[in-house]
C-alpha cells in the first residue's frame, strides 16, 4: 500500500529502514519525545519491531507505514494505527519523523492528515485517538491543525527528561473530518 501527498510518500517499513530508526530510537533529544520509549533499544529490537510491522493488521491489530520524501525517497519517519478495534470503529494514532532536520517543516501535519483522511474514508473508523506528552507543543499544534480535541490529562504520567510529564489524550471523531 502507498498513500501519497505532495512531498510524501507512505509505504510499508522495510529491514532497510532499520539502520535509521536504530539511531532515531537511541538519540536522547528523539526519545525523549517519543511517549513510552526507552533511552536505548538494541538494534534486535528494532529488527523486530520491522518485521512485526511487516504482519497483517488483521493479526497484530497494528497497520504501520514509513515515510519517505518524494524528492528524493529519503526515509524520514513513521506512522501507525495501532489498538485497531474494528467493533467500536477506533484506533490509536501515532507519528514520529526521525529526520531532525525536518522537524518544524509540517511533514507531521501533512502525514496526519494523510492517516485520518485514510482511517475515516477507507477503515471506516468512527474514532482516531492518540497520546502527546503535554510539553511536545510541536506534536500538540500540528495535531490541533488536524482537527484532534484534547480530551484530558494524566497527570505526571510518564518519566521522561528526568521528571514526570503530563500526557494529554486527543482525539478526532468522522463528524469533525465530516465537517471540515
Amino acid at each position: 500500500m502507498i498513500l501519497k501527498s505532495e512531498r510524501l510518500y507512505l509505504r510499508m517499513p522495510v529491514q532497510e529502514d532499520a539502520p535509521l530508526r536504530h539511531e532515531w530510537f537511541n538519540d536522547p533529544q528523539f526519545t525523549r519525545l517519543y511517549l513510552g520509549r526507552p533511552t536505548y533499544t538494541t538494534y534486535k529490537q528494532i529488527e523486530e519491531e520491522v518485521k512485526f510491522a511487516a504482519l497483517p493488521a488483521s493479526y497484530t491489530g497494528m497497520m504501520e507505514l514509513a515515510l519517505l520524501t518524494t524528492d528524493n525517497n529519503r526515509y524520514i519517519g513513521n506512522t501507525f494505527f495501532r489498538k485497531i478495534n474494528m467493533a467500536d470503529r477506533s484506533a490509536e494514532y501515532g507519528i514520529f519523523i526521525g529526520a531532525q532536520d525536518l522537524w518544524g517543516g509540517h511533514f507531521g501535519t501533512e502525514v496526519t492528515r494523510i492517516m485520518v483522511d485514510y482511517g475515516f474514508n477507507e477503515l471506516g473508523f468512527n474514532r482516531i485517538w492518540l497520546t502527546v506528552l503535554s510539553f511536545n507543543h510541536r506534536a500538540i499544534s500540528c495535531f490541533e491543525k488536524c482537527s484532534f480535541k484534547n480530551e484530558g490529562v494524566f497527570r505526571k504520567a510518564i518519566f521522561s527528561g528526568g521528571t514526570f510529564n503530563d500526557v494529554y489524550s486527543m482525539s478526532i471523531l468522522e463528524e469533525d473530518h465530516i465537517q471540515k
